[in-house]
């Protein structure tokens, strides 16, 4: 009875908080719509009323007023009743800090955040393309939406900022504890995950842009690089990207390491750890397929299939531009996780990130790699089989092409990060055992043997269901045909590739059954288990530690509200006599 009359009150005040906040979000989220609806239409009426006219002579603005203005007449009131019932709880023990409140504060900053940036968007890229000699862009080109993105930013920001004050007011910033920690730390996961693609992607156009306008002379565009205007509007968009994600990117970080700097154990952080990892894998990508785009260019080269006065320019663009970009934020992004690493040390919750980004690279890279040999198998043995002639002009250089790019990416890609993996496996220690115990591993090593099996099975079966057409002499076997010489292609990579991971298998569980037969004499027992037992007293006063630092913190807070307390009702006595 007494632990239901304790659950009663927590399940009581879940409900309370989705409630008002559920309310709150909604009625905030419908008053800004209105808002800037509102805005629109009387920033339009007054400096281009005809503009209004024309699309609807019979009201148009008039419906236009009513409808937002009735939204937010409503929405207005409902939000501040609901969020004056959100203050005085606030001031309750432990409702600053919860997990609820932190999912309503960072759901309301990615909103407005997400609006402020669309909106500095969209007024760089105005701006550049007036500057520039070109009209305003879609979206702000009438009379009035001009102004009324101005508006719209400035009301946005300001939310976010009065907001981002409320959550420094909490007083639990960068410790907070929980799925409260988890809420701040997603949200800034997405916030420079978001930044980071629009800075790169912003960076690469301006840079084929640049590469375009210098090697159009030289060759041939499949895109459309004609008309009035058509490098201004690429150069305003492209700059507006990079400009509005640089400053998400780099005010994201500046926050997150002014919180690390202040609260060291968000270093070590699995969500921290998750987004420097997924950084890097964003980085890597646009950095490798531009590169793989290259090699595939050159080797068409070197065959002759592409004439090299005629090089579709765009082959050569597009690439240019990404690569140097992904380059420097791949290397940026790996050398911030190396020395977070270091300083902060890992969690088990950590390492688990760590291995998950290992294993999840590496069987990228080993796709890369299976699809390339595959690719490169067949056009040697088209080659073999069928001589100079092909079914298709220039079909063997494009597939000979893609094979050799892939194979380039993906075995240094798959290469570096296995042999990484399996260096820490095979050591006889507690950094092996947890290695080969981890989940990522066995996902990576089963899933792969999985896949390589089921390929085994179904590719050699049509190679033999071809086989035995043809031992039964039917004429339509075609035993050296297309069909029979792309499944023993994939058969065959795929079982070279089934053994390597099988091996691996074989040999993680030889360790473990070695490790859990080998009985030490009583004597030399604790000898042995010393060392083991050294690194697991060593984690756990590590981990007792951060928790230790992270409630002393918190009592200094009480005891300052404390001394807030005793000392006021002094001051009010004082001011009595």
């Amino acid at each position: 009875m007494a632990e239901q009359a304790n659950a009663n009150p927590d399940r009581l005040a879940t409900i309370r908080r989705l409630y008002l906040y559920l309310i709150a979000f909604i009625s905030l989220i419908a008053g800004l719509s209105a808002t800037y609806g509102l805005i629109e239409v009387l920033a339009r009426l007054w400096l281009a009323p005809d503009t209004m006219l024309d699309v609807n002579p019979s009201g148009f603005a008039r419906n236009a007023i009513a409808r937002q203005g009735g939204f937010l007449i409503v929405s207005a009131p409902i939000f501040l009743i609901h969020w004056r019932f959100i203050r005085r709880l606030t001031a309750q023990p432990g409702e600053s800090a919860a997990a609820l409140r932190k999912l309503f504060l960072y759901a309301v900053l990615a909103f407005t955040g997400f609006i402020s940036v669309r909106a500095l968007y969209l007024l760089i890229e105005g701006s550049l393309e007036i500057l520039l000699g070109n009209p305003l862009p879609e979206g702000i080109e009438l009379p009035g939406r001009w102004q009324a993105q101005f508006l719209h930013a400035g009301i946005h920001l300001a939310l976010f900022l009065a907001f981002t004050r409320l959550l420094q007011v909490d007083g639990d910033l960068g410790r907070e504890s929980g799925w409260a920690g988890s809420m701040r730390r997603i949200f800034q996961l997405l916030a420079g995950l978001l930044g980071l693609s629009l800075l790169i992607s912003g960076a690469a156009d301006a840079l084929n842009l640049v590469w375009r306008v210098v090697l159009e002379p030289f060759g041939e565009s499949s895109m459309a690089t004609v008309g009035f205007g058509w490098w201004e509007r690429g150069l305003a968009g492209s700059l507006a990207a990079f400009l509005a994600g640089g400053l998400v990117w780099r005010l994201n970080n500046l926050y997150w390491n002014g919180l690390l700097a202040q609260h060291p154990p968000e270093g070590r952080m699995a969500l921290r750890r998750l987004y420097l990892y997924a950084a890097t894998v964003l980085s890597a990508a646009v950095t490798l397929v531009p590169v793989a785009m290259l090699l595939r260019l050159v080797v068409l080269l070197l065959l002759g299939e592409v004439d090299t006065g005629n090089v579709n320019i765009d082959d050569l663009t597009t690439p240019l531009g990404l690569l140097p970009v992904g380059a420097l934020a791949w290397r940026w992004h790996w050398l911030q996780v190396l020395a977070e690493a270091g300083r902060y040390g890992d969690t088990r919750e950590s390492e688990f990130v760590r291995r998950l980004y290992y294993y999840a690279v590496a069987a990228t890279g080993l796709l890369l790699l299976w699809i390339g040999l595959v690719d490169l198998l067949r056009a040697l043995l088209d080659y073999l089989l069928i001589g100079g002639q092909s079914v298709e002009k220039g079909f063997r250089a494009y597939q000979l092409s893609s094979g050799l790019s892939l194979i380039a990416v993906g075995a240094p890609v798959w290469s570096l990060h296995w042999r990484t993996t399996q260096r820490a496996a095979v050591q006889d220690n507690e950094t092996g055992r947890a290695e080969r115990a981890s989940w990522p591993r066995r996902l990576y090593l089963y899933g792969i043997a999985l896949v390589g099996a089921l390929l085994i099975l179904f590719e050699l079966a049509r190679v033999v269901y071809r086989l035995l057409l043809w031992a039964l002499g039917d004429p339509q076997a075609d035993v050296f045909g297309d069909e029979a010489q792309g499944g023993l292609v994939r058969a065959l990579t795929a079982a070279a590739f089934w053994a390597v991971h099988l091996i691996a298998i074989r040999t993680d569980s030889r360790m473990v059954d070695e490790t859990e037969d080998v009985e030490p004499p009583d004597g030399d027992h604790d000898e042995l288990d010393a060392p083991r037992r050294r690194e697991e007293l060593l984690a756990r006063i590590d981990t007792l530690e951060t928790e230790l630092s992270a409630l002393r913190v918190e009592l200094v807070g009480l005891e300052d509200e404390v001394e807030e307390k005793e000392e006021l009702p002094a001051d009010e006595e004082d001011s009595n006599r």
